[in-house]
């Protein structure tokens, strides 16, 4: 006499296919997250990087309301701020072009002195009048416009005489010599904050006026 078979899974094969699909649920969800921070950080370096690279891009080239340092002839120098601060005359628009790096993002004015502090960016100024336009004048205007980038330690502008022996040197003293090229460092991070332990990202360049000699 045959015995009738239950149809049907026991307790303990329910279990274990719960577990499995615990663990399989849990694997999915650990890649996804794993893969949307990989895509959020790539995300983040080309959009700083993109920021930098359009700052370079002003000053060396300018915009459709400036020529560049690129088109420029003389380079102003600032024996004050040298790091921090870069001017040429624009002799199409008969003006002077400065750049500055300084704290005030939030403020909406460049602080004085300037340093690379928690909200540094880049600021523009154009005038005709001589002279560094002063930080409250109003005259100062973020490249950055959408704050997405702050700039951080190592930013700066170095100057370059240029020698008959040694080519290019970066100048000691701007009181005493006068600035044939300049090498533009930017160092950014991105000011989301959910980010703010990622590396920092560079954009460099050196850049002589056009009256003077090619690199």
């Amino acid at each position: 006499m045959k015995k009738n078979r239950k149809n049907g899974f026991t307790m303990l094969e329910i279990l274990v296919a719960l577990a499995l699909l615990v663990v399989i649920v849990g694997l999915s969800a650990f890649l996804y997250a794993r893969a949307a921070r990989l895509r959020k950080l790539i995300t983040y370096q080309n959009n700083v990087q993109n920021v930098l690279n359009s700052m370079i891009t002003e000053i060396n080239f300018g915009s459709r309301n400036t020529i560049g340092l690129q088109y420029a002839y003389d380079i102003n120098k600032d024996v004050q701020n040298p790091c921090y601060e870069l001017g040429f005359y624009d002799s199409v628009n008969k003006e002077t072009v400065f750049y500055l790096i300084s704290p005030g993002m939030n403020s909406g004015q460049p602080a004085s002195p300037p340093t690379t502090d928690t909200d540094t960016t880049l600021w523009q100024a154009k005038r005709t009048n001589p002279g560094v336009p002063a930080r409250n004048s109003g005259e100062w205007k973020l490249i950055d416009a959408n704050k997405a980038v702050v700039l951080v330690s190592g930013t700066g502008f170095t100057y370059y005489k240029s020698t008959t022996s040694a080519g290019l040197q970066p100048i000691d003293n701007l009181s005493v010599d006068t600035p044939v090229a300049v090498e533009i460092t930017l160092h950014g991070k991105t000011t989301d904050p959910s980010l703010k332990t990622r590396p920092v990202t560079t954009a460099k360049i050196r850049v002589r006026p056009k009256n003077k000699l090619p690199f």
